[in-house]
């Protein structure tokens, strides 16, 4: 029974209700009045929808005013049933899907239930139909048949007939009295023609209770709250599936939705926005060879031409400098692959496994242009990088060379006295390492190269054994620093530029490169940023928009029974379908995929490594995704998204 004590409620200022005291107990009852008499205002307010309000409302003893979400929520699955005047359901569920809506809060679906109650109301034979194709009387004994899945002990309805004809108003009204036999059922009606003598009526009049004719009141008992009220994780899917089925457009632009968000993040993780100055560096080093990476450390040189013809790559004046301990400084560098020592020899005789090789002097300094095999010496022991011509000379593999013990005999010039004197010096030493010693230079518009076969790289062990053997003083080796990278490059020649030291290399090729990066590298960070946001924008208004077109079947979940948490999984259920298929999508499209990215950026962004990196992104848009369906069905207000009519 409700039990209603001096309730008033205003809006803007006027009052819908004005001190209403009232008692409904079971049977049929009807509360009439014109529009804007407060009718639907009571209704509200009796069923917990709306809680601002002065005065006290209790339904079997429990204050409707003070229940929390879950009971409220457990009272609309299992104490209260609504009929509305728009009818309330879910258009593009079946009849059969609507009527078991409120079921899947309980342990059983309890199916052979629901088809017997439609047999009862005369509409089993279109139980697989979608409620959108059906008349208005058909949905609002789909809407009946929805609400007594709950076995209510309430049935409240808002002008249930208003929208249906004469016929129609007759079947759910005798629908309705045949209810209020064994229920609590309250009618909320202007239309005065579907009373009869022996129903109990209640009239509203400007908000005031203006007369209550009743036969006779008949309590009901206290509401048991024992029964159980949560959505399983199996049946949450349950109605995932089915909202997909049913809903398959809107199921398609979500997948798709997170499916793009992830490759076009994918695109900015990839690199494939930022292969400009790669590319144009990557040129350089097929037209020039890895030395364009060198820093050549020497203590004097002269700058006629600088170094191979190149005017412009050289400091125009001669210069003597102090390199000593630069070597010891830059070889555990970070930012350097490798140093070598540049020490020109002439008369090279080598002598291999007993037979004697000369080697014929080019009068270049020593050139690498990358190590073909082993490593370069580490200076531990006499170890040596032998050109790869020479290795061919021996008629062997690059590979079986690594390990040789072979015995040099050289010369070398000592120019401590001002004038240079050739000495010659003997040592045996391991080779470690075979490198591509080609020489690669500009002339007259046209690039030259030749192998310089003279270039032998010793450690600093075997090198100073050479040095003390030809009485060379001081410890200013001439060397090459070998750079990873061309900022490093650049890096490591300003460094040396502040400390006084001017070394030799193609510097204003790799500035142009390390210029061009750096743009590039500002304006693919802008990019990817306007991508990445971009994509996530793009999630969160689809979600938005749709979580906002859902807010209708969102009250619909609420009034049947459903709490935020159950919705959250629900949620939860929706989301992962979505992004599973997307990442199923993924991986059968990745193929078309890489093609448009090879057309659009040259770069293959969905290969193995990419994949996964890609799976991951998915399932990162989507957990966005479900933030903002979250806000979508967190904000809905029962009685706001299903509002019609009047007060």
């Amino acid at each position: 029974m409700f039990e209603i004590k001096n309730v008033t409620k205003k809006y803007k200022g006027e009052f819908a209700l004005n001190n209403v005291t009232v008692e409904i107990g079971k049977g049929l009852n009807f509360i009439v009045g014109a529009s804007g008499s407060g009718k639907t205002t009571l209704l509200k307010i009796m069923s917990g929808m709306e809680q601002d309000f002065d005065g006290e409302v209790s339904y079997g003893g429990k204050d409707i005013k003070a229940l929390t979400n879950q009971e409220k929520s457990y009272f609309y699955n299992n104490i209260f049933g609504f009929v509305w005047q728009d009818f309330n359901l879910i258009e593009d569920f079946t009849v059969l899907e609507n009527v078991l809506l409120p079921q899947y809060l309980k342990d059983d679906q309890q199916t052979k239930n629901a088809e017997k109650i439609l047999k009862e109301l005369k509409i089993f034979d279109i139980a697989s139909q979608k409620v959108k194709n059906l008349s208005g009387g058909q949905k609002q004994r789909v809407a009946i048949a929805r609400e007594l899945m709950k076995n209510p002990q309430v049935i409240i309805a808002d002008e249930p007939t208003s929208a249906l004809d004469e016929k129609n108003s007759k079947i759910t009204m005798d629908i309705l009295r045949e209810i209020s036999k064994s229920r609590t059922v309250i009618v909320v009606t202007h239309d005065t023609s579907l009373i009869s003598d022996k129903d109990n009526v209640f009239e509203l009049d400007k908000g005031e209770l203006f007369s209550s004719v009743g036969n006779k009141l008949v309590k009901t008992s206290e509401p048991n709250m024992r029964k159980n009220h949560s959505l399983s994780l199996k049946n949450a899917f349950s109605i995932a599936r089915t909202g997909i089925k049913r809903n398959i457009g809107r199921f398609t632009v979500s997948t798709l939705s997170l499916m793009m968000a992830a490759i076009l993040l994918l695109t900015t993780l990839g690199g494939a926005i930022n292969t400009n100055s790669q590319d144009a560096f990557e040129k350089l080093i097929d037209t020039y060879g890895e030395g364009l990476l060198d820093l050549s450390i020497v203590g004097s040189f002269t700058s006629a031409e600088g170094t191979e013809g190149n005017e412009d790559d050289q400091p125009n004046a001669d210069v003597s400098q102090d390199i000593g301990g630069l070597y010891e400084k830059y070889a555990s560098d970070e930012r350097v692959a490798f140093t070598a020592f540049l020490q020109a020899m002439d008369n090279i005789s080598v002598t291999v496994d007993g037979k004697n090789y000369t080697v014929e002097s080019s009068g270049n300094a020593p050139v690498i242009n990358k190590l073909v095999t082993g490593e370069m010496p580490s200076g531990a022991g006499n170890e040596v990088v032998v050109p790869e011509s020479f290795v061919r000379t021996l008629g062997i593999d690059n590979d079986q060379a690594i390990g040789k013990e072979i015995d040099f005999s050289v010369s070398m010039y000592n120019w401590d006295t001002g004038s240079p004197v050739l000495k010659d010096a003997t040592i045996k030493a391991t080779i470690v390492g075979v490198a591509d010693t080609t020489a690669v230079y500009e002339y007259e518009d046209q690039m030259m190269e030749f192998s310089v076969d003279d270039s032998f790289f010793f450690s600093k062990t075997a090198l100073d054994d050479l040095r003390n053997q030809t009485e060379i003083k001081g410890d200013g080796i001439n060397f090459l620093i070998r750079a990873k990278s061309p900022a490093d490059l650049i890096s490591i020649k300003d460094e040396l530029n502040e400390q006084g030291i001017v070394p030799l290399g193609r510097f204003e090729l790799v500035e142009d490169i390390v210029r061009l990066n750096t743009q590039t590298t500002e304006q693919t960070g802008s990019a990817s940023t306007t991508i990445g946001f971009l994509s996530v924008v793009m999630v969160m208004a689809i979600f938005l928009i749709t979580g906002v077109m859902r807010k209708r079947e969102y009250a619909i979940y609420k009034v049947s029974g459903f709490n935020n948490r159950h919705l959250n999984l629900l949620n939860v259920a929706e989301t992962l379908t979505v992004a599973i298929t997307g990442i199923l999508l993924m991986l059968v499209t990745s193929p078309l995929i890489n093609v448009a990215t090879e057309a659009l950026f040259s770069v293959n962004i969905l290969n193995a490594e990419m994949l996964t990196k890609g799976m991951l992104l998915i399932l990162g848009v989507a957990v966005i995704a479900y933030g903002t369906t979250v806000l979508a069905y967190v904000r809905t207000n029962i009685a706001t998204a299903l509002k019609k009519g009047d007060r």
